[in-house]
């Protein structure tokens, strides 16, 4: 987590930087154009102007601390937390056009392990999220699950779209890639105990690549999002 204060290089502003003091840790930030959205432990998602380089507004209806934020479009995003509720946000209203509570669906539900969102990502009109409860892909259009995406016990620590396929990881060392449908296409085995983030290549069409990061501290570089190319100690 970032506590506190934020640094960062705006797109289109040369050599500006931005400070915002804050009384929250934030763990997680996205990109809105040439504005940052990002939430923290304090249940509020805060707005950066990029061009004044100051907070430009406050989201609030979280209880609890928000975990992930992901942008959908210019004019939405989504968020999800401690209080297991993944919302989407209206941008131009600054208020909730939609809400949904993955623990709700009984197929997802694992009571033991709690209702709160640990992992979440948008694509269009879809939304993979999970935590305690089992990973699954919502449709907004819907308001309702669509696919359970099961990783056995495992927690998941990250979700990503990479357009129709969802990869995600959790505290396990397995990597996984569903259809839109649920079904699941690979089970990737990482050197990692625990997958902590996943990062996409989304440039190199003719061989894309994966890179997941956790414990230990090492990269683990997958050509073709499957194969298993190399791994980076690292060496900080």
């Amino acid at each position: 987590s970032l506590s506190g204060v934020g640094i960062c290089q705006w797109e289109g502003v040369p050599n500006a930087t931005g400070k915002i003091e804050t009384d929250t840790s934030f763990y997680s930030v996205a990109w809105a154009g040439t504005n940052i959205l990002a939430c923290g432990d304090n249940g509020t998602l805060i707005e950066v102007d990029g061009r004044a380089q100051q907070k430009c507004r406050e989201y609030t209806g979280h209880s609890g601390s928000v975990n992930v934020v992901k942008v959908r479009d210019d004019n939405s995003f989504v968020s999800a937390g401690y209080d297991g509720i993944s919302r989407i946000w209206d941008r131009r209203t600054g208020g909730v056009s939609k809400q949904f509570t993955p623990s709700s669906w009984a197929s997802a539900a694992r009571p033991k392990l709690g209702s709160h969102i640990t992992a979440l990502d948008v694509w269009d009109d879809w939304v993979v999220v999970g935590g305690g409860p089992n990973l699954s892909l919502w449709y907004m259009k819907e308001d309702a699950g669509v696919s359970l995406l099961d990783m056995g016990g495992s927690v998941p620590s990250i979700a990503k779209f990479a357009q129709d396929t969802i990869i995600a990881a959790g505290d396990d060392s397995f990597i996984y890639h569903w259809n839109l449908s649920g079904k699941l296409k690979y089970k990737v085995t990482s050197k990692l105990s625990r997958v902590t983030d996943l990062h996409l290549d989304k440039v190199s069409r003719n061989q894309p690549f994966l890179i997941a990061t956790g414990s230990p501290a090492e990269l683990n570089v997958f050509m073709d999002l499957g194969y298993l190319s190399h791994t980076v100690p690292y060496l900080g």
